[in-house]
């Protein structure tokens, strides 16, 4: 049995040829986004599903956003141009400076700055409510231009408050307890000689420390609803803390 295609009707060399570049394309085109959709939908470790699942809550969320409007007009400095002239990286001192900056330009007198350290490739800031001592939300200062924006990951995708996704109807279902028997089954699984050290509890989520031979060596955060592990990829390494 012949299963060779056969064309139909005149199909001339320059056409094949044209139909082959096209099908490359789509090819390549198909692979990029199959890439890029891999990437984007699993950063969350689910301790129940024993591997890298799905990122948490979907859904656009209908209240406040962090600030009272995603990044508004608080970038402190526009993109691109260094926040000292000589081209030096921003200090300690002045990510201080600038992170109380953007809390007066929130105009919310209920708010204070919880946290400041620096790591190898950015400024982590924590912000929290002085009426609950609840955290508010987390901000990342860019040790080159000196812009705010919002942390990646928990900070976005699971805040029931100042988040920008889907809610959560209630209290959170998973004890601190639990958080941290997670986030320690994490550890050994993924990175063995470092601990879990309870770091505050934000809406939606804890967030832990992670300790190796009692010096900061990196952070986490767990859902208080499904248990979703978050480990933070984007510091670098600890250099030091306001």
């Amino acid at each position: 049995m012949d299963f060779r295609i056969k064309w139909e009707g005149n199909m001339d060399k320059k056409t094949l040829a044209l139909l082959g570049v096209a099908l490359i394309v789509v090819g390549v085109t198909g692979l990029v986004l199959s890439s890029g959709y891999s990437h984007f939908s699993y950063g969350g470790y689910s301790p129940q599903w024993g591997s890298f699942g799905e990122m948490g809550q979907s859904g656009m969320m209908g209240g406040g956003m962090m600030g009272g409007g995603m990044m508004g007009g608080n970038m402190l400095v526009s993109g691109g141009v260094p926040y000292n002239s000589n081209g030096s990286l921003v200090s300690l001192e002045q990510a201080s400076d600038i992170a109380k900056r953007y809390l007066a330009a929130q105009n919310n007198p209920g708010l204070e700055l919880a946290d400041l350290e620096e790591w190898e490739f950015n400024f982590y800031v924590e912000y929290k409510e002085k009426s609950t001592g609840t955290k508010a939300f987390q901000m990342l200062i860019d040790k080159y231009s000196g812009i705010v924006s919002p942390e990646m990951g928990p900070n976005m995708m699971w805040n029931t408050k100042y988040g920008m996704m889907g809610t959560q109807p209630g209290s959170m279902t998973l004890t601190k307890e639990q958080a941290v028997a997670y986030a320690q089954q994490f550890l050994d699984s993924r990175l063995p000689g470092t601990k879990a050290e309870d770091s505050g509890l934000f809406y939606g989520y804890y967030h832990f420390d992670v300790k190796k031979d009692n010096k900061m060596y990196g952070m986490m955060d767990v859902s208080g609803y499904s248990g979703q592990v978050w480990y933070h990829t984007w510091h670098g390494n600890f250099i030091q803390e306001d």
